[in-house]
């Protein structure tokens, strides 16, 4: 008995010492991305930009904290001066009033995404 006894404290033990990992907020997003000319879809800094604008709306407040299960986006993007300009609307339907439904990002490097949230107007 004495075994038993020693092996459950021991077992309780390591349960309540395992640490647990944190929850992260995540919150599931898809993008469709539209060039609208083919200088945007060439565009040197696109992919870069792309990732940078992804990573963005996976963190942002606006997104983790949207009461939609899951945001699909689609995404229009082109050219403007040196940058690129992208546009993102929601297409959940019942939500494009949402602020997190509507979206644009100007960036001329990735170290120089601007991503701003509005809605719609």
């Amino acid at each position: 008995m004495k075994p038993f006894v020693l092996l459950l404290l021991v077992a309780m033990l390591l349960v309540s010492c395992a640490r647990k990992e944190p929850e992260v907020d995540f919150k599931p997003i898809q993008l469709g991305w539209s060039a609208l000319s083919e200088a945007a879809e060439n565009h040197p800094q696109k992919d870069a930009c792309v990732i940078a604008i992804t990573s963005f709306l996976m963190r942002d407040k606006h997104v983790t904290g949207s009461k939609i299960e899951s945001l699909d986006y689609v995404v229009r993007y082109d050219v403007k001066g040196e940058s690129l300009e992208f546009q993102g609307n929601c297409e959940n339907p019942g939500y494009k009033d949402s602020v997190e439904c509507h979206w644009t990002a100007l960036c001329a490097d990735v170290e120089k995404v601007v991503v701003k949230f509005h809605n719609g107007d």
